[in-house]
C-alpha cells in the first residue's frame, strides 16, 4: 500500500505548525513518514500548499482544492498513489499504528476506506483509503461537501469497530490526536 500524511492544517489550535513540533528527537511529519513506511512502499506528504515542508526533502502534495480540509490532502494523496490502497496518517497522530493500518487493509473489499471506529467515534485520519475513491471526494468537494464522515458515507465505507481492530491495536491509543499545547503533556 501507499502511504499518505496529512500534514496541511493550519494548527491554529496548537498555536504552531503541528508538522514541525519535535516529539522524541524528530519533527511529527518525520515520525508519520517513518511509521508509514513500515507498511507502505512509499509514502507522502499533503502539506498544503506542496511545497511547505521542502525544507525537510519530503514528497509532497498539494491539496486538490485549497482550504478544503482533509479531504483536499486525501484527495491529492490518492491521486498520487502508487497502491490502490493507501494508509492515511493526520500529522498530530503519533502514536499511529502500522499494525492497525496493516489490519484494515487486509479487510479492504472494494470500499472507498476501511475506517477504524473507536469509542464510537469515526478515525478516518488513521485509516485506509481506495485510490479510485479520489474522484469521488473530489466531486463531493466540488459540491461543497467537506465532510469527511459524510463523504465517506456517499462513497462507502467499512467501519471496524474495536472487537476486530483490537487484536492489531490493543488500547486504541492510535487515535490519539494534538490539538492544543496541553496535549502535548499528555504524550
Amino acid at each position: 500500500m501507499s502511504g499518505l500524511v496529512l500534514a496541511g492544517g493550519a494548527s491554529r489550535r496548537m498555536g504552531r505548525d503541528k508538522a514541525q513540533i519535535v516529539l522524541d528527537g524528530e519533527p511529527l511529519v518525520m515520525r508519520a513518514v517513518r511509521t508509514l513506511g513500515q507498511v507502505c512502499t512509499d509514502v507522502v506528504v499533503a502539506s498544503g500548499d506542496g511545497h511547505r515542508l521542502d525544507h525537510l526533502g519530503l514528497p509532497q502534495v498539494a491539496d486538490v482544492i485549497p482550504d478544503a480540509g482533509p479531504l483536499g490532502g486525501i484527495a491529492a494523496g490518492l491521486e498520487a498513489a502508487r497502491q490502490d490502497l493507501v494508509a492515511v496518517v493526520a500529522v498530530d497522530m503519533p502514536a499511529a499504528s502500522p499494525a492497525v493500518l496493516a489490519f484494515l487493509a487486509g479487510l479492504w473489499q472494494g470500499e472507498a476506506a476501511v475506517v477504524p471506529v473507536v469509542q464510537g467515534r469515526w478515525e478516518p485520519l488513521h485509516a485506509v483509503w481506495a485510490r479510485p475513491a479520489g474522484p469521488g471526494i473530489v466531486a463531493c468537494l466540488q459540491a461543497g461537501d467537506r465532510k469527511v464522515v459524510r463523504v465517506l458515507a456517499t462513497l462507502g465505507v467499512r467501519l471496524v469497530d474495536e472487537r476486530e481492530w483490537s487484536a492489531a491495536g490493543p488500547t486504541g491509543t492510535f487515535a490519539a490526536n494534538l490539538n492544543v499545547p496541553m496535549d502535548l503533556f499528555r504524550v
